[in-house]
């Protein structure tokens, strides 16, 4: 039977399906649980802190500012939870599907608690009552990374937001990969000098987010087809074009254009590179756009350099309004998210493909080999702290493939035979020296 890239087996009969909600086998859930510690570490080691919030939230949390921060609309990716009639509370009540409205919900209600500026992570779960497909999951784990300010919140945090999602990439071993980075205000800057505004430049914005990587020559088309001026096209495709502020500046002094958003985008490139971040990890793309209408500044997409069929794996940007529709207080942000289900499947998927087999170690019993010589190599084994798994009867069904990075088997003649995996190297090792050997061979 096939497996998806959710983990399920897809011929599951259709009455006990559950579409959207991913369910992974050991493999799935051994990586899950590795990429959460990899990712906490980097995170933690820029000063961020854990932040747990409730998977239930008030209806009018989830709702609040016209659902601002729901992709579907107020109410139409919410689960509903409703209570037993022996508990009914008569409160109306749903499932969080973001980790950002139930932070600023912690903040409402916890500010004069807080210290300010809030430096903050969630890893959590969350659900959106989407039709599922291969990039819309029901239910998934959602990575969160954000600092809150009080009134104001310095350009620097923006370069630590992208600093921390570098060291958490890092972190899980990514390979290759850089953070694309833009700036709204630039953008509307832009547009501004074309009497573009409101309404129209978030039409437009939607138009070059939803163009992603293709061509600058396709996005500049369909954004006359949508009725944009040719003029304006034009610049917008100019500007899709270049890659350092410095070119920018100059399309923006040739049209009158208010440079503050450029300014704002040099600072925050110039203090990630004086934090330590490597220069071609982040990269200036006038095509960051992030739909969303919160967004009120700078932008971050990630992508994996030779999987960029992927799309972004982390996402994000400044939103300078986080609680004004909730209390009329001013509460900067900015953050990020990675979407660690998603990241899960893909990485399984690339996995199958011919990368790497999970870290541990299976150890068999041969047809001759005596107990106490299997025990005493699965003991040898976990002492040097290998994760070692041993089968005490054999496979159920030998044609179910598992993963795994070592296979040994006792054999009866006190020798061993170890097989390291994926490549399929064979040796025959000493049954006393196979831990000493497997130990090495994981150090080089």
């Amino acid at each position: 039977m096939d497996v998806g890239i959710d983990g399920r087996r897809s011929a599951l009969r259709p009455s006990i399906e559950l579409p959207g909600f991913p369910e992974w086998s050991p493999a799935g859930v051994s990586l899950e649980r590795r990429l959460i510690r990899a990712i906490s570490e980097g995170f933690e080691s820029h000063g961020f802190r854990p932040l747990d919030t409730a998977a239930v939230q008030p209806w009018s949390v989830l709702t609040a500012g016209d659902g601002q921060y729901s992709d579907g609309g107020v109410g139409k990716p919410i689960f509903r939870v409703a209570e037993p009639p022996e508990t009914d509370t008569g409160a109306r009540l749903g499932l969080r599907y973001d980790l950002t409205v139930p932070l600023a919900r912690h903040i409402a209600e916890r500010g004069d608690t807080l210290a300010f500026p809030l430096s903050c992570y969630q890893i959590a779960k969350v659900w959106r009552a989407e039709i599922p497909d291969l990039s819309h999951a029901r239910e998934f784990y959602q990575c969160d990374l954000d600092v809150i300010g009080r009134g104001e919140l310095s350009l620097f945090f923006d370069a630590e937001i992208a600093c921390a999602l570098h060291a958490a990439f890092e972190a899980v071993g990514l390979g290759d990969f850089t953070v694309r980075i833009s700036n709204r205000r630039a953008l509307a800057a832009l547009l501004a000098v074309h009497g573009q505004h409101d309404t129209r430049v978030k039409a437009i914005v939607q138009i070059i987010d939803e163009g992603g990587r293709q061509p600058r020559e396709k996005t500049v088309l369909q954004l006359r087809d949508a009725g944009v001026a040719d003029a304006v096209a034009e610049d917008i495709g100019e500007l899709l074009s270049l890659h350092t502020v410095r070119e920018a500046r100059d399309l923006f002094a040739r049209r009158g254009a208010d440079q503050g958003g450029l300014d704002e985008l040099e600072t925050v490139i110039d203090a990630a590179i004086g934090l330590g971040m490597p220069a071609g990890r982040l990269r200036l793309d006038f095509s960051i756009t992030r739909g969303h209408d919160y967004y009120t500044g700078t932008v971050y997409e990630t992508f994996v350099s030779g999987r960029e069929h992927w799309g972004a794996i982390g996402s994000g940007g400044r939103y300078d309004n986080l609680l004004g529709h909730v209390t009329g207080e001013r509460y900067p942000g900015v953050g990020v998210s990675i979407g660690l289900t998603r990241l899960v499947g893909l990485l399984l998927e690339d996995a199958r493909a011919g990368g790497t087999a999970p870290d541990e170690v299976v150890v068999t019993r041969g047809p001759d080999a005596r107990e106490g010589s299997l025990l005493e190599v699965v003991r040898e084994l976990r002492r040097r702290g290998l994760p070692t798994r041993v089968l005490f009867d054999p496979p159920a069904d030998p044609s179910v493939r598992e993963d795994f990075a070592t296979l040994v088997e006792v054999r009866g003649d006190g020798s061993c035979t170890v097989r390291h995996m994926p490549g399929g190297q064979v040796r025959e090792v000493d049954a006393g020296s196979v831990a000493e050997f497997v130990a090495s061979g994981r150090a080089s």
